[in-house]
Order: structure tokens, then sequence, then C-alpha cells
């Protein structure tokens, strides 16, 4: 096998929840590539940091938190592929990993990327891995596929089945605005300012609606300020909204008291909303 000519990629938890493994494999096959095996595995926190180790990188520890925690929400789709490289990359994990794949900042990707395309929501949830050079490959498909899978590749015609099942739904502004507006509801704020700050989320909100998911995190962010400048006065007398709503202290929040504050004043969050809401507040620090 000539592993120059094999990419390795993963269609992470966020893109097999809102159920977009086909149109990444479809990306894929219509840019050349054939597919030669698929695996759903879910990602434990070891094989997270098995998946992502290199001497060579340094990587902080809550960022391997916030990854292992992500990938362990449900099943990956594991995936080897086939093709020819291009110049100027001399293999398929260079070409994949370079022009197909996408910034792993949403507002970065360039358009007709993967994580562009398709719309990855933040630097987490950002829907595609892919080994980035040949060693790479080897290494990281060694962890999910037994050397016997890897040997059949080669004499076999590849067959794969995709799992049926109904797409979730991940929407960090409508988690955003939704939650905000119930602890606007509990405040102690006089009803006249509830009404002009539900009324400033409304419009926002509306806004929203021609905002690219791509784009949605910058959009965010940008809408927190000018909501802090707005109503600071009466933020900073109400510890959960100030909590939730000033940036500069989101890295020191600590999110299981949070979310037990969302849950007393009446918010539920699902796992995925909970952590989609703490990689995307985190990003903004």
């Amino acid at each position: 096998m000539n592993w120059d000519n094999i990419g390795f990629v993963i269609c992470k938890p966020d893109a097999v929840y809102l159920n977009l493994e086909r149109e990444i494999l479809s990306f894929l096959g219509r840019r050349g590539f054939q597919i030669l095996a698929c695996k759903y595995v879910t990602i434990t926190p070891n094989l997270c940091r098995r998946l992502y180790w290199d001497e060579n990188k340094k990587y902080s520890e809550w960022w391997w938190e916030l990854e292992s925690e992500f990938m362990n929400l449900g099943e990956s789709l594991c995936v080897l592929v086939q093709g020819t490289p291009q110049p100027p990359y001399k293999s398929v994990s260079e070409l994949i990993e370079k022009k197909w794949k996408g910034n792993f900042k949403p507002e970065k990707a360039k358009k007709g990327t993967i994580r562009s395309t398709l719309g990855a929501r933040n630097g987490i949830f950002n829907l595609f891995h892919s080994a980035d050079c040949t060693n790479a490959v080897k290494r990281e498909a060694s962890l999910f596929f037994t050397a016997e899978e890897i040997e059949q590749l080669e004499c076999e015609n590849a067959s794969y089945v995709l799992k049926q099942k109904e797409a979730g739904n991940l929407d960090v502004i409508d988690i955003y605005f939704r939650i905000k507006r119930q602890c606007i509801r509990v405040s102690s704020m006089h009803m006249k300012v509830k009404k002009r700050y539900i009324s400033f989320l409304d419009k926002k909100q509306r806004q929203a609606m021609s905002v690219s998911e791509s784009m949605k995190q910058l959009w965010l962010y940008n809408t927190l300020q000018e909501e802090y400048r707005m109503f600071y006065m009466y933020i900073g007398k109400d510890k959960l909204l100030e909590c939730i709503t000033n940036n500069k202290n989101f890295k020191r929040i600590n999110f299981n008291i949070l979310f037990q504050a969302f849950d007393k004043a009446g918010l539920k969050l699902t796992k995925w909303e909970a952590c989609l809401l703490k990689t995307t507040m985190l990003s903004f620090t």
C-alpha cells in the first residue's frame, strides 16, 4: 500500500450528531477521493490524547479537557480514503489538510473547505479532523483499524453502511439567547429594563437569521460586547448575568456551578448544548 495516497479523517461527534457524515463523504468523493473504510467509534478521553499526541506540539490542559469532553459526547466516524496527490501537495493527507479541511477557527476557514461549507461552530465543534502527514495517517489509522482490516483494503472492494438517524440541532445563538432571556426574567431588574433588554435580544436574534453558521461565533462575540456596553449598569448587579456576559471572566467560570445555577433558574441544557456553550464562551477569552 502506498501510504502517500491514503488519508485518514474523522467526522467528529458534532458532524455525526448533525447527520453530516454523508455530506462530508460526498464532499470528498466529488474531489476524487475513494472511501476505503468507515467505522463508528466513541473516542474516549484516553483515546483522544493518543489521537492528538505530538511531541512537537504543546496543548494547554484546558484544551485537552474541552476536546476530550467533546469527543466523548457521542460517536465519531473514522474514515480511510484513497486518492492522488495534486501538486504542490506531496501526499493525500497534505492535500486534505491544507486544501480541503479549513481553519479550525470557523470564521477563518476559506470558502469551499469542509468547515466553511458545512458550518463549523467553533474551534472545538469544527466537524472534521484529518491526519496532516503520511506518518500521522499510519499512526492515527492504527488507533481505529486493526492491521488485518488495513491489509484487507488492498484486496477488497470498499463498501460501507452509514447509520440511519434523525439529525440533532446545534445553534449556539439560540442557546445563548434562550439562556439570557430566562436569566433576565428571574433577575431583580426593574420591569422596564427587562422589557428593553429582551427587546434588544429579540432584535439581535432576528439579525442572526442571516448569519452563516461558520460566522455565528464571531457575530455572537460582537453582540456580547454591544450588549455589555448597553446594559452593564444592570448586568453588574446580577451575578448570573455578569457571569455569562462579561467575557473577561469566562476562563474563571466553574461551569459545573454555572449549569447548576441555570437549573435553578429553570434552564435545562442537553449535554450537547452545555458543551457547545462552554467551548464558545471559552473561545471569547
